[in-house]
């Protein structure tokens, strides 16, 4: 369906202009047919059928449109019979609209987070287990999320999107070991640790993980690899302890 709130909100105020104009209109007739006792013209009695055809396609397509973007029951046609309900429905409608796009926003940024893990390799260890587990995690998320139907996001987008999920932890350590404060990359490196072992914990932090650009989903590739260039390398100049990076 092509039909945005805004496209919605564009023809609500068409309407509501026609309809102003038309009370208008009938208005002055209702007085004439009063005084004179003429009847409304044929042209009139079209207008009044065309505006009705207008507001019953309006009100059509904002309960199909709130039928899309939510779960919830629309109201029935027959509930929303003047423009002050349809605007009452309208406002649904951009209530859901808005929900559904911050999903999906969340959603993307969670699959990104995912993929960026997907994409990391150990510098020393082509096989590094403890990273391959970690990966299968990951990528059976992925499936998940990007498989998840209904309304409602898969329970662990937030999380990623936030970088609350330990495997968004686990990509900060990873990609801002050089950068973050003492505080904070111990307190990461221990919650690696706990989630993930030891050893993907000190690799993380020591900088021995990268992302390869041959792994990773085009979509997420930093700018540098799309224009052909090689990425930067961040070199590990530090040792195995419990000292931050700096």
């Amino acid at each position: 369906m092509d039909t945005s709130h805004t496209d919605l909100l564009q023809d609500f105020s068409l309407v509501t202009k026609n309809f102003e104009q038309l009370g208008q209109r009938l208005s002055e007739v209702a007085e004439q047919v009063r005084t004179t006792g003429v009847l409304p013209s044929e042209s009139l009695i079209e207008e009044i059928t065309a505006s009705r055809r207008n507001f019953t396609d309006l009100r059509a397509r904002a309960i199909e449109l709130v039928g899309l973007m939510s779960e919830t029951p629309s109201a029935a046609a027959e509930e929303i019979g003047s423009m002050k309900e349809l605007e009452a429905l309208l406002q649904v409608a951009a209530e859901a609209q808005r929900k559904r796009a911050q999903q999906e926003k969340a959603r993307m940024r969670a699959l990104t987070v995912l993929d960026r893990l997907l994409s990391l390799v150990h510098r020393d260890q082509p096989d590094f287990a403890p990273l391959s587990e970690c990966q299968a995690k990951s990528r059976a998320l992925r499936e998940a999320i990007h498989d998840h139907a209904g309304s409602e996001l898969h329970p662990d987008v937030t999380t990623l999107a936030q970088g609350r999920h330990p495997l968004a932890e686990l990509l900060t350590l990873v990609e801002g070991y050089d950068d973050l404060d003492d505080d904070l990359w111990l307190l990461l490196k221990h919650a690696v640790a706990e989630n993930f072992g030891k050893s993907l914990a000190m690799s993380a932090a020591r900088g021995k993980l990268c992302p390869s650009p041959t792994r990773m989903n085009p979509e997420h590739q930093p700018d540098e690899i799309r224009n052909g260039m090689k990425a930067p390398v961040v070199p590990a100049t530090f040792t195995d302890g419990e000292s931050g990076p700096h």
